[in-house]
C-alpha cells in the first residue's frame, strides 16, 4: 500500500492528540481534544471515533503511545493499557503500530504484552525522535498536568529514570503543569496586598485560570473544564484564585492585586521547574547544550531559558509545518513525534 498519511496518536488521560504527517515529513495536521476518562470510558471511545471521521481515508499508517493508562478509572496499569489496546484494534483496526521503549514501533498482541514497555511512553517517543536531530541537551514538555525533562547526548536519551516512579525520583519527571495543576501544588503561601499569608488546600483554582489571567492561554490549549464549572473569563478565573486566599473579588477591586498573585504563583511554578532543570542538566557533560520545549506550558521554557543563558528552541523547528501548524506541533509533540518515527521506519 502506498502510505501517504502517518498518523500520530498520543492518547492521554485528559486529552486525545492527533497528528498527520505526509510521507515527505511535512505536518499536515494536528489537532486535539479533551478526554476526561475519569467521567468514563466511552469519554475516550466517543473521541477516537470522532477524530477517525476527520482523517483521510486513503494511505493511512496508524501509531500510538499512552498515558492514559495512569487513570484511577483502572484498577492498574496493566488493565488500562490492555482496555486502551483492544479499543484502538477495534476502531482503527490491527494494522497499528504501539511505542514501546525497547523496540520502538511493534504490532502488539496482548497475550504477549510486556505492558511496562508501552505504559506511559510518550515522553519516550518525543526524545528519541528529538535527539537524533539535536545532539546534545534537554528536551522539555510542559503539559496541562505535568512536565518531561528528557536529557540526552550523543543524540541518544540518557536518562536516570525509566519509568513514572524513577523518573519522579530523578526530577526527569514533575508533576506540575499549566492546566489542571491545582494551586495549592504550587506553595503553601502568597503574598497578595503587601502581606503573606497561608493558602487553602482545596482546588478552588487552577494553573489555567493564573495563566489566562497573564495572558499566556490561548483555546487551543485551554481545553479542561473549570474547577467550578463557569466560563474561563478573566473575571471567573479572579473569583476562583481568590477563593484560594479565603476570601472574594469582590472585597478587592482593583485587578492589579489579582495580576500580581498570579505572577506570583508563576514565579513559584518556574522556581520548581527551575530547580528541576538545574538537577537534569547536571547529569549531562559539561557542554553547551540546547533546551527543546514542548506542550502547553512552552511559554515557561522560553523564560527558564533565559534566565538560564541556554540556546532555546521550539519542537515544532525540528520538522516542515506550516505557520498555522507550528503552536499545535508544540502542543502535541507525543503525537508529531510518534507519526515522524512511524515514517522514518518505513522508509529506510
Amino acid at each position: 500500500m502506498n502510505i501517504s498519511n502517518f498518523i500520530g496518536w498520543d492518547i492521554g488521560g485528559a486529552h486525545l492528540k492527533i497528528a498527520n504527517v505526509s510521507n515527505n515529513g511535512m505536518v499536515v495536521s494536528v489537532k486535539q481534544c479533551p478526554t476526561p476518562i475519569w467521567e468514563g470510558l466511552l469519554v475516550l471511545e466517543h473521541a477516537l471515533i470522532n477524530a477517525v471521521e476527520k482523517i483521510p481515508n486513503e494511505g493511512q499508517s496508524h501509531a500510538l503511545t499512552m498515558t492514559a493508562e495512569l487513570s484511577d478509572i483502572f484498577r492498574n496499569r496493566q488493565e488500562g493499557v490492555n482496555f486502551i489496546i483492544k479499543l484502538c484494534h477495534e476502531i482503527l483496526g490491527r494494522n497499528i503500530s504501539f511505542y514501546t521503549m525497547k523496540h520502538g514501533l511493534k504490532k502488539i498482541n496482548i497475550k504477549e504484552l510486556d505492558f511496562n514497555q508501552i505504559a506511559s511512553a510518550n515522553w519516550h517517543a518525543s526524545s528519541t525522535y528529538t535527539a537524533s536531530l539535536v545532539e546534545s541537551g534537554l528536551f522539555i514538555d510542559v503539559g496541562s498536568t505535568t512536565t518531561d525533562i528528557i536529557p540526552f547526548y550523543g543524540n541518544k536519551i540518557r536518562t536516570r529514570g525509566i519509568n513514572d516512579q524513577s523518573r519522579l525520583r530523578s526530577d526527569e519527571l514533575i508533576y506540575t503543569g499549566v492546566i489542571r495543576t491545582p494551586i495549592m501544588a504550587l506553595t503553601p503561601k502568597a503574598i497578595f496586598n503587601g502581606e503573606l499569608q497561608n493558602i487553602v488546600n482545596e482546588n478552588f483554582a487552577t494553573t489555567a485560570d493564573i495563566y489566562r489571567i497573564l495572558g499566556y492561554l490561548n483555546e487551543f490549549d485551554d481545553l479542561m473544564g473549570t474547577t467550578d464549572g463557569e466560563d474561563k473569563s478573566i473575571t471567573s478565573s479572579i473569583r476562583r484564585l481568590a477563593r484560594i486566599l479565603g476570601t472574594d473579588s469582590i472585597n478587592y477591586h482593583d485587578k492589579n492585586h489579582w495580576h500580581e498573585l498570579a505572577k506570583y504563583f508563576h514565579e513559584a511554578q518556574l522556581e520548581i521547574l527551575m530547580n528541576a532543570i538545574g538537577n537534569v542538566l547536571s547529569t549531562l557533560p559539561k557542554k553547551r547544550h540546547v533546551l527543546v520545549s514542548a506542550g502547553a506550558g512552552h511559554f515557561l521554557i522560553k523564560i527558564i531559558a533565559k534566565r538560564l543563558n541556554i540556546p532555546c528552541i521550539n519542537f515544532s523547528e525540528l520538522f516542515d509545518c506550516d505557520i498555522k501548524s507550528q503552536h499545535n506541533s508544540n502542543i502535541c509533540a507525543p503525537a508529531v513525534a510518534i507519526a515522524q518515527l512511524n515514517r522514518l521506519s518505513q522508509i529506510k
